[in-house]
Order: structure tokens, then sequence, then C-alpha cells
């Protein structure tokens, strides 16, 4: 196997620490398994994101490493014991538990529980606590979730407990791998949460850390770029893309130059086509989406002109919440299926729910129903008729930008939902100012959409409004 010099400087490295900052496309994968090839007698493990890529890497990886994810190794220790209580916690199940507590109060307890399972911290403590409220709140719900926290972890006890419950009750109880690995291969390393950090670095052994900042989309999730966390490692850069050519990976490029001060370019390695900026209509192509509601949209806007499919079983999870809330918005109490929401008895109820727990899933549903109002149900059985079982069988794939992670399509047509760069005048919009954290998120969000496309692209009104703003000067690089 031939590799470039950038990978092989990685391969060939002798530093116990090493961290690779790998842009999209730029042979990651094939560059730990050739890490892990140069080294057949050392004990590797290595860590995917998830099950699909733990999976697809233990079929091309050498014999000795271990693929696996960082949950999978918290079930054989301690999650198997749960294994008759596991379930997503939903502050209706406290509501249900506790008598006394609010449905508010509930979505901060679980809130409070979540960030404490995120966390490298040993104790549940103020600083977990949602800091929009006073601090003599704070208190009161830290002493709340420490109690909900007890029970949960009770295999008596009715309440659910979530997967990141016994991942934390892992790392609580110290685990030391290095005495079964020399080297720990840490992938998405710009998407792991601090517990999953924290098991990680505790380890007496090597480490490599691989991932791309600019990949981060998980946030919400309690997810951070760790990557920054071993100040002593040797740091390498992926920077051709095996994947696109020189026009998205200009595009990506002046995105990330500009929006976030990065310095480092990223080369098109990739073949595009003769015309990369235009879709060849006669051929497959993906539709990415920033929400449900746009991938909604679109799959009704090619209703009896395209043949559809919904990429990774979105269209089944996508349905059965949207006729959920249409039960709720028409009365129709027996439309309701998910227990969660029962619980909000109305459509307004939920409505403002969303709003002040700011659930971006909920109020994109939420947008869908009051856009589509009593056609909604026609709708979706149209649609649903339509949609293919496969992608082969498609003309037009539909997806969410959060589900493209990790895809790669020939064509790409990036849907007008994301968030706006820039406003009228040309200028970075308010929303990076209010609050830069989510805005880098939504920045993130668009980057990995754009950088899916193998072949051709064809950009939004906010990309192209962002780059009509650096064509003419008004916006300047970023830092």
């Amino acid at each position: 196997m031939e590799f470039t010099a950038e990978q092989a400087g990685i391969i060939n490295s002798r530093s116990a620490n090493v961290v690779v900052n790998a842009f999209a496309g730029t042979g990651k994968t094939t560059t730990l398994r050739g890490y892990a090839m140069a080294r057949p007698r050392a004990r590797i493990l290595y860590l995917a994101f998830n099950k699909a890529m733990a999976q697809e890497a233990a079929g091309s990886f050498p014999e000795n490493v271990d693929c696996r994810t960082i949950h999978s190794l918290a079930y054989t220790a301690v999650g198997y014991r749960y294994r008759h209580k596991l379930g997503t916690l939903r502050p209706n199940d406290l509501l249900r538990h506790y008598s006394d507590v609010s449905l508010l109060v509930a979505d901060v307890l679980a809130k409070t529980l979540e960030n404490f399972m995120y966390s490298a911290d040993a104790m549940i403590t103020e600083a977990h606590v949602p800091d929009a409220l006073p601090m003599s709140d704070r208190l009161r719900i830290t002493g709340a979730a420490q109690q909900v926290w007890r029970d949960i972890i009770d295999d008596g006890s009715s309440l659910p407990l979530p997967h990141d419950a016994y991942l934390k009750l892992y790392q609580l109880s110290l685990p030391v791998l290095s005495k079964r690995y020399d080297i720990i291969l840490l992938d998405e390393a710009q998407d792991t949460n601090l517990v999953t950090a924290d098991i990680v670095f505790r380890q007496r052994c090597g480490k490599v850390l691989v991932g791309d900042r600019h990949q981060a989309i998980y946030g919400f999730r309690g997810n951070v770029n760790v990557m920054d966390m071993l100040p002593d490692a040797e740091v390498h850069y992926l920077t051709r893309s095996m994947r696109f050519g020189s026009l998205v990976a200009n595009a990506a490029t002046t995105l990330l130059r500009y929006m976030k001060a990065e310095t480092h370019a990223i080369i098109g390695g990739g073949a595009m086509a003769a015309q990369p900026d235009r879709l060849d209509h006669a051929r497959p192509f993906a539709i990415i989406s920033r929400t449900n509601a746009g991938v909604f949209n679109q799959a009704v806007n090619l209703l009896g002109q395209r043949r559809v499919h919904f990429v990774g079983g979105l269209h089944s999870s996508l349905f059965g919440k949207l006729r959920d809330i249409y039960g709720l918005w028409s009365d129709q109490g027996a439309l309701v299926q998910d227990a969660f929401y029962r619980e909000f008895g109305n459509f307004d109820a939920l409505a403002t729910y969303g709003r002040e727990t700011s659930d971006k899933e909920i109020l994109s549903l939420v947008s869908i129903v009051n856009q589509y109002r009593t056609a909604l149900p026609g709708l979706m059985d149209q649609v649903g008729g339509q949609a293919c079982a496969t992608a082969a069988e498609a003309q037009v794939l539909l997806l969410t930008a959060h589900r493209s992670k990790g895809l790669q399509f020939d064509q790409v047509l990036l849907d007008d939902d994301f968030q706006d760069l820039v406003d009228k005048r040309g200028r970075r919009t308010a929303a990076h100012a209010s609050n830069a954290t989510e805005f880098e998120q939504e920045i993130n969000l668009l980057y990995v959409a754009m950088t899916r496309a193998r072949s051709a692209i064809q950009f939004n009104r906010q990309y192209l409004a962002f780059i009509e703003a650096v064509d003419k000067g008004s916006l300047h690089p970023a830092g």
C-alpha cells in the first residue's frame, strides 16, 4: 500500500502520544490501519465512535487490534448487570417516579444528570446544573439529582438506566486498560465526551488521537474536542482529500479560514465532474438538510417527480414522531403512541416545552405540523408510499447533516435550511456573537455536509451569500 508523505509521517512516528488532525476524506482510517500494520507485535485497542465503525474496522484491521466502542467495554464490565432496565431517561420518567416534581424541574434534573454522566467528575455538584438557575435553586437541584442518581443505579428501581450511566460507572471504577493494551487509537476524537477522555488519558500506554475539530457536531451530547488535551503529543495533519477535488476543497478551506481562523488548506485529490458546481439530474444525488423539517419538505416537493430514499432509516422514526405530534395538535389522543408525547396532553404544552428547553428536534417537528396542519397525514401517506426501501432504487437520497457524517455521495445538493452565515450587509450574523459555541456547531454542520460530495455539488443560499461577501471584501478572515 502506498501512503502519502503525511500518512507516512504518522505511521513511522516513534512518539508515545500522537495527535492527527485529519480533514474530511483524507484517509484517516487507512492511516490508522497502516499504523497498526507497522506494529504487529503491539497490543492495540481501536476505539470507534459507534458500533458500525467498530464492526467495519474489525473487518480490515490486523489481528493485533481489538476494535471496540467505549460503551461495549463498559457494558462488558458493568452494563450487563443492568440489562433488565436499560433505556433513555426522560423527564416523564421522573414525573412518574416522584410525585412532588414538576415537568420543568424534571427537565432540569434530567439535564443535570446528563451533564454529570458526560463529565469526568466523581460526583454531582452544582456545576452540573444548568447555570441559568440562581445558586440557591442549583444547590437544591444538586441534592435532588444526587438522590435520583442513587435511584437510577439501584438495580431494583423502576427508573431506566441510560447507556451513558453504565459508562459513567465504568469510569468511576478506574479501569486499567494498559494491562491489556500497549496503544490506544481513539478515532473521532473531536466528538469525545470527557468521561471517555478520562478513561483513555488515565491509561499508561501509547495514545493516538485522530479527528477533525471542524466535524465536531455533537456538542449537544456533551461531546468536546479532546485533541488539545495531550500537550506533549506529536502533532500531525492530513490535508489531502481522496474524496473530492479542488472545488469542494477550496470551498471548505474558505469557509474554515473566514469563519474559524483555520490556517491549514485542504488539498483536493479526488476527481470531480467537468462542471462540479452543477448536478447532473439524470443521475442520482443526495439532498442534505439541516433539520428533519427540511428533509420532510424536500420529500413533499419531490412527490410524483422523483423516487426518494430516506438514508439511515430516517423515514420510520421521523414519521412516528410526526404522527404523535399531529395527534396532539388535532386532539386525537389515540394517534399518540409514544408515552413521552402522551404526557403533554396537548400540542401547545409540547411546543412550550420545546421552546423552554431549547429542544431543536421537538421545535423542528412542531414546525412541520404547524406548516401542513390537516394535510399532514395525507402527505405522510403519499411520501411513505412512494419512498424506496433501498438507496439503489432511488433517484434522490434524503438525510440530515448529522446523519451524513461518515458518508459520501457522488452528487450533493445542500438544502437552504442551514444557519445564515452573513447578514444582508455581508457581515457575520448576530448569531455569531450571541452564542459563539452554537454558531460554530452550525458552521461545522455545513462543512460536514459539503464535504460529502465526491463528483459534484450544488451550494445552498447560505454558502453563496457567504462567498459573495468574501469576494466583495465585506467579510474578512477570522482570528
